[in-house]
């Protein structure tokens, strides 16, 4: 299944230097796959070595230690020579943390070679790391599963891609288009972007054997826990991992909800998940300016899931209910539109690690959420998932108000002709009534990767 991060690694194959690559990523979602396929695609010689099956003894040299060492028993354990042709590929390389640390050295004395690195729970890794860290020896790409795209991509949809990719202000395409996407993304809901649940949907066009592959996923991700939480925070771990699923999206979550713990060890046991990328954090901000994590705060967050078909899973939803789900009631069955929208932000920029933030205002009767917060190329941008009618956005032209916001993203899966719209509307403010004017972006959640230009 082909990836758009193919063409991310192209690019940095042909930089004349490329420094190690890191793929960072939960478990399952493709990460060795990629890179075999990057060099099948290219044509280039793959070297790979996996560090779990294979430990590399010259890494963990601590006297004598040399990139040429390490590349001769490289040779010797693959059978293969290094050419200019060759990427070497060292997988899951949180089995030798010290192998982080040297590819350095890589880069400073054999800088042709080309080195990709992925491991599963190297942010764990990182984050415990008590060595010096490759700080610009390195780049880093953050993968997640499948988007929408790639997923009819997947299914060779290649003629409603292709018109989706087309759509514009001028141009938001026939209503027929529309019916498709949205049947299409019924699909996408129940499977997901993991990439064995795809795999099996396209051979097998059968819901429930892809649902046997996503419960044995989260078997697999319940069973990882001991791997990097201590003997005394497995429990917790675990109670977080079964809470978020049931509690997507919910506002300030309540440390206490989750465990009778002291808060303190909840916090430590969603640290933990969202660093090995099972759970995504979703914390508050004021939005006062960017960065949006400087204003962001630590103990008012909201959790969601790493993919939406995980999600679906673990919640029980069945295909059958999907199917005859009204284009409305998509938008407000559980959290579907949410962790939709969240795990494709997420990943928007995969040579960054983007935080997702959200906005919250306390209080009675002021009190406001908006889904989303987002920087677009230097603005704060607030997005909203699921609203109704332009009158009844109130948390939305309360945020608009205080921040003076000029332009406001909105998603829903209704039919329009124009995608844009100018908004004049009064706000009752603490101040009083105030009168606002912003440009409202309304866009199918289909198309969510291509926000930006619409924008």
């Amino acid at each position: 299944m082909y990836r758009y991060a193919i063409n991310d690694l192209k690019k940095w194959s042909d930089s004349s230097t490329p420094k190690p690559l890191v793929i960072r990523g939960a478990r399952q979602v493709g990460k060795s796959t990629l890179v075999r396929l990057f060099c099948e695609t290219n044509k280039l010689d793959l070297i790979e070595i996996n560090l779990e099956k294979n430990k590399l003894r010259e890494l963990d040299n601590q006297t004598s230690f040399s990139i040429n060492k390490v590349l001769a028993e490289i040779e010797l354990v693959t059978k293969k020579k290094f050419s200019e042709n060759s990427v070497l590929f060292l997988d899951e390389i949180q089995e030798q943390p010290l192998a982080f640390n040297r590819l350095r050295y890589f880069y400073e004395d054999k800088p042709g070679l080309k080195v990709i690195t992925a491991g599963s729970l190297l942010d764990v890794i990182i984050d415990e790391a008590n060595f010096s860290m490759p700080v610009g020896r390195v780049e880093y790409y953050f993968l997640g599963p499948l988007t929408f795209r790639e997923f009819l991509m997947a299914k060779k949809e290649e003629i409603l891609l292709e018109q989706l990719n087309s759509l514009s202000h001028e141009s938001p395409g026939p209503q027929i288009l529309h019916q498709q996407a949205v049947e299409l993304l019924k699909e996408y809901y129940f499977v997901g972007g993991m990439p064995e649940a795809v795999k099996t949907f396209i051979e097998s066009n059968d819901m429930d054997l892809v649902r046997d592959v996503q419960n044995n996923l989260l078997q697999t991700y319940r069973d990882d826990i001991p791997k990097y939480t201590k003997s005394n925070q497995g429990s917790r771990v675990k109670e977080v991992f079964d809470y978020v699923p049931a509690h997507l999206g919910q506002g300030k979550i309540k440390f206490n909800a989750i465990s009778e713990t002291n808060s303190t060890i909840v916090k430590e046991a969603i640290s933990t998940l969202d660093k090995a990328q099972v759970i995504m954090k979703v914390l508050h901000t004021n939005a006062s300016g960017l960065p949006l994590s400087v204003g962001a705060d630590q103990s008012v967050m909201k959790l969601y899931f790493l993919d939406i078909g995980l999600y679906n899973a673990s919640t029980g939803v069945q295909w059958g209910e999907l199917i005859r789900t009204e284009e409305d009631e998509l938008l407000v069955k559980g959290a579907m539109a949410e962790q939709f929208v969240a795990q494709h932000l997420k990943y928007r920029n995969p040579k960054l690690k983007e935080d997702l933030h959200y906005w919250l205002r306390g209080g009675k009767k002021e009190a406001a959420e908006v889904d989303f917060i987002i920087n677009v190329s230097g603005s704060v941008l607030p997005v909203e998932v699921k609203a109704g009618s332009t009158g009844k956005m109130r948390s939305l032209w309360q945020f608009v108000a205080e921040k003076k916001s000029k332009k406001v993203l909105k998603f829903d899966l209704k039919y329009r002709d124009s995608y844009k719209s100018e908004v004049t509307q009064k706000v009752v403010t603490a101040q009083g009534v105030v009168e606002i004017k912003c440009d409202l972006y309304s866009l199918p959640l289909y198309v969510v990767e291509r926000f930006g230009s619409f924008l």
